[in-house]
């Protein structure tokens, strides 16, 4: 039965004027942010005694690994209006009486919204993932040095670290507005909240290994920054080893590109994201289970009649 609610709700979404503006305004900010990401070389730049530098590229594996945590407030800061409207929106449209005459079972209800919703906010996270590739061959058209991405890589990335986030923060807002139907607009403002704390309040998390913080710790933090601790220092090492082996010899312009050659393929090289996809699916999993928790447990009645 839900599933003729969630069949239901695509088709509003689809043919909703609101939805279409949310989605080319998301793509819109993707993809701006994106760009000042790689114009600003926020994912790190190694300077050579000469003056010749070398930028690691956001859109490759490595620089994309090292903006995850920026990347997962971008999530946190658009999926909660995208999601906590899912049941909401009929009180704001007076449309609720109506669905309570129905004879539909509230977790149908819920499950069949959330489906609906489920599914665009993954649409909206995969999105993300499009707009990377589009400002990667856009850099790499305008700028000589500049990369392609690897879309296999990028794909692995997104699939292990953006889209369980993207699920959970979806998962989340969408019981939280359900729950305070009354008050939806309190759940982004909540989700936005907490993940501003968990990712930029909090101590900052050292490298893996120091000592400081566990390294369980480091694998099931949701934000990103447990695992820029764990994989920066591999890429890290891996780039002074690089540097080191071409500076054993004399200073020239041979092994100054013998080190940007190494460089290039490092950063193209996908990082172990083993140890993440347990804990990233089990943070997705707390998001459907708390969905079906409110479906199971919420009187839309009592709520509407409150």
């Amino acid at each position: 039965m839900f599933s003729d609610v969630a069949t239901w709700e695509l088709r509003r979404l689809y043919a909703s004027r609101a939805t279409r503006w949310t989605v080319l305004l998301a793509f819109g900010v993707f993809l701006l942010f994106g760009w000042v990401l790689a114009v600003l070389r926020f994912a790190g730049t190694f300077g050579f005694g000469n003056g010749a530098t070398f930028d690691v590229a956001v859109t490759s594996a490595w620089g994309l690994s090292m903006v995850l945590p920026t990347l997962t407030f971008v999530l946190a800061l658009v999926l909660p209006f995208v999601s906590a409207d899912g049941t909401a929106r009929d009180l704001k449209q007076r449309t609720h009486e109506l669905l309570l005459s129905a004879p539909l079972p509230t977790w149908a209800y819920i499950l069949g919204r959330y489906l609906a919703c489920l599914l665009l906010t993954l649409g909206v996270t995969a999105l993300l993932l499009v707009t990377l590739l589009l400002d990667g061959v856009a850099l790499h058209l305008t700028q000589r040095d500049y990369p392609l991405p690897d879309p296999p890589a990028l794909l692995a990335i997104w699939a292990v670290s953006l889209a369980p986030v993207g699920v959970l923060i979806g998962s989340v807002s969408f019981a939280l507005g359900t729950v305070l139907r009354r008050s939806s607009g309190l759940a982004p403002v909540a989700i936005i909240a907490l993940w501003f704390i968990a990712a930029l309040i909090l101590p900052v998390i050292p490298a893996a290994g120091s000592g400081r913080v566990p390294e369980w710790y480091l694998d099931w933090e949701p934000t990103g920054n447990g695992m820029i601790a764990a994989i920066q220092a591999p890429y890290a090492a891996a780039a002074s080893a690089i540097m080191a082996s071409a500076s054993s010899g004399q200073p020239s312009t041979q092994s100054d590109n013998v080190v940007l050659a190494g460089l290039a393929r490092l950063e193209q090289k996908l990082p172990d994201l083993a140890p993440w996809i347990l804990p990233h699916l089990v943070w997705a999993g707390f998001g459907l289970a708390l969905v079906l928790a409110v479906a199971l447990y919420f009187d839309r009645h009592r709520t509407a009649l409150a």
